[in-house]
């Protein structure tokens, strides 16, 4: 009898907590991207960061969690739920017509529910998502991809609390180095300053093919002009670590 009761109870709980919502299909929001760069202008790049992008991709996004972070869900049926994210990133994972979706890596949050305790999956997101206007902040738990929303159509469970305003300008998202989605990409890697030679890699990204090639130049440590697929910039300075130039010409075409 009380194995049913639980069973019963559990039951109620997964309906009355849930929002459901009609079926989003990721969406698509790839743009073409032209680099551009103010020309005279002294710049400096890190080993291993691009000095040139350009092509049609979605920048990569992620929300810094610098503490750990417990919130409470407001309750429905049985009472609130508590949530827990551990300090890491929140990366941007989905992109809907409505929303993007920010969630933590696998094994840094943790959700509980009244009567059944921690009811996170692998393919659940908890973190934040953030209007496409940016206008709207919330904290959610996504079961979506577990209950199998997307694929069968029946409609998404997600669990959200509004943030607050305080919340909002604390947690924004930032660019980041690898991109959300790519179809097309081009750039020009500094690869650092050794054995008296500049080394770049000329990266070109198609359908998923990547190809590279390898650029070295000779630095007598003085400004020197630097030509790769033709765009032509002046090298200041230059160690292992950093680089010192400036942009003299940019080939940004389709």
């Amino acid at each position: 009898m009380l194995q049913l009761m639980m069973i019963l109870f559990s039951v109620l709980y997964l309906a009355g907590c849930a929002t459901y919502f009609p079926a989003e299909t990721p969406k698509d929001i790839i743009t073409y991207k032209a680099f551009n760069a103010p020309l005279g202008k002294l710049f400096e790049v890190k080993k291993g960061d691009a000095v040139f992008v350009e092509g049609e991709f979605v920048e990569g996004e992620a929300i810094l969690i610098s503490n750990e972070v417990d919130i409470m869900f407001p309750g429905s049926t049985i009472g609130p739920s508590p949530v827990h994210i551990n300090p890491g990133k929140l990366t941007l994972s989905t992109v809907t017509s409505s929303w993007k979706y920010y969630c933590a890596d696998a094994g840094k949050a943790n959700a509980s529910f009244p009567g059944m305790g921690r009811s996170i999956h692998e393919d659940d997101c908890v973190g934040i998502r953030i209007s496409l206007n940016g206008l709207d902040y919330d904290w959610i738990v996504d079961k979506s991809r577990f209950n199998k929303g997307y694929e069968k159509g029946s409609g998404e469970t997600i669990r959200t609390r509004r943030m607050s305003t305080e919340e909002q300008q604390k947690y924004k998202p930032e660019i980041t180095k690898i991109p959300f989605k790519i179809n097309t990409l081009k750039s020009i890697v500094y690869n650092g300053f050794y054995e008296n030679m500049l080394h770049f890699s000329y990266e070109e990204t198609t359908n998923a093919k990547k190809e590279s090639t390898q650029f070295t130049f000779d630095f007598p440590g003085k400004p020197t002009a630097v030509g790769i697929r033709g765009n032509q910039f002046i090298v200041h300075s230059a160690d292992n670590a950093k680089m010192m130039y400036e942009w003299t010409k940019i080939d940004s075409s389709r």
